[in-house]
């Protein structure tokens, strides 16, 4: 066959059987399911799965949907050297056997592009809960990447040959692993198709495995991480600038002295934790500090040049502020990952 779908499955029910049994009276050929280290009353529908036609892949414990996904790829890459496209998607029974199909017809039609199989969600059988952490991942990532996105939750995806090797480089092994992956193609400019698929969600969705706070803090590590080492810098600068003050004695130069002193320093503890926490960049730290001085520059002209000009407006010079600084700082993390810490490669 031109293409593989690739089944990540953990605790899998009878739900795997289906999908595959579907699949293959559909004329679909290679299938690879990889058992994520689920537990031995499991191990009957695996069997099932291999019976039928699948291949299986083990991990000896629970590694993520992310790990399954990259040991599926590279077994694929491996055992198949024709195989033109890779298809993933969901083992408990939410991706109709027709829809992956289409994904994959489209996958190859396409070869630069990720196609992406797109829910509905204004269906009344849709959970809440997948309603609204549908719509804050791509208003986020609408934020952080200037594209649209209207399902990046989605787990039906068509990867071209020729994107295997980036979709292996994306960080992360658990369900923030699909978001990163959206992420660094958005960077590289790779075209998105969006194919409208079947809404399924079987029995409001309880057999999903996400579990909402670890793995949320994992899809939006990015971000949060991002707002909470402006958080730590703030209170550095606020405290520097305090003790310095102090320390500094008299002169009219005191507090310009103990507030640049402070800046200076907060801004080296942001670089810090941004270029090691938050991008987790292994870039040349010398271009990187160069290129973050001059966004650091840049972002304190641009904030007291337009609250001066805003501040001739009938609205609280403080509100004028907060506006600008909050507009500043969404654009500074997109800067900040798109050419402060950009991957070189």
């Amino acid at each position: 066959m031109e293409f593989a779908v690739l089944i990540p499955a953990y605790e899998a029910d009878g739900h795997l059987v289906d999908t595959v049994r579907s699949l293959l009276a559909l004329g679909a050929g290679d299938i690879v399911v990889v058992d994520d280290g689920s537990s031995e009353k499991c191990g009957v529908f695996f069997s099932e799965a291999e019976a039928l036609g699948a291949r299986i892949c083990r991990h000896g414990v629970n590694r993520g949907k992310g790990a399954a996904i990259k040991t599926g790829i590279r077994y694929i890459l491996d055992t198949f050297p024709d195989c033109r496209a890779v298809v993933t998607a969901d083992a408990d029974g939410q991706h109709a056997a027709a829809d992956i199909l289409r994904v994959a017809g489209l996958a190859l039609e396409n070869p630069d592009s990720l196609v992406l199989g797109t829910r509905e969600f204004g269906g009344e059988n849709v959970p809440w809960k997948s309603r609204a952490g549908n719509r804050i991942t791509s208003a986020v990532f609408k934020l952080i990447t200037g594209r649209s996105c209207p399902d990046t939750q989605t787990g039906l995806r068509g990867l071209p040959r020729s994107l295997l090797p980036l979709a292996l480089q994306s960080e992360g092994d658990r369900y923030e692993y699909e978001m990163n992956m959206l992420m660094d193609f958005a960077e590289r400019k790779i075209p998105f198709l969006c194919e409208p698929i079947e809404t399924i969600y079987l029995d409001d969705n309880r057999a999903s495995h996400f579990r909402v706070v670890r793995d949320s803090y994992l899809v939006y590590r990015r971000p949060v991480t991002f707002a909470l080492a402006a958080g730590a810098s703030t209170l550095v600068d606020l405290g520097a600038f305090w003790l310095l003050e102090r320390l500094l004695g008299e002169g009219e130069l005191r507090v310009f002295a103990a507030g640049v002193t402070a800046r200076l320093i907060s801004g080296g503890l942001n670089f810090y934790l941004n270029k090691k926490v938050t991008f987790r960049s292994h870039g040349d730290t010398k271009k990187e500090s160069l290129r973050y001085l001059v966004l650091f520059l840049s972002v304190m002209l641009i904030s007291g040049g337009t609250v001066a000009v805003l501040s001739r407006l009938p609205v609280p010079t403080v509100l004028i502020k907060i506006v600008v600084d909050c507009i500043l700082f969404a654009a500074n993390y997109v800067i900040e990952r798109k050419w402060v810490f950009r991957r070189e490669d």
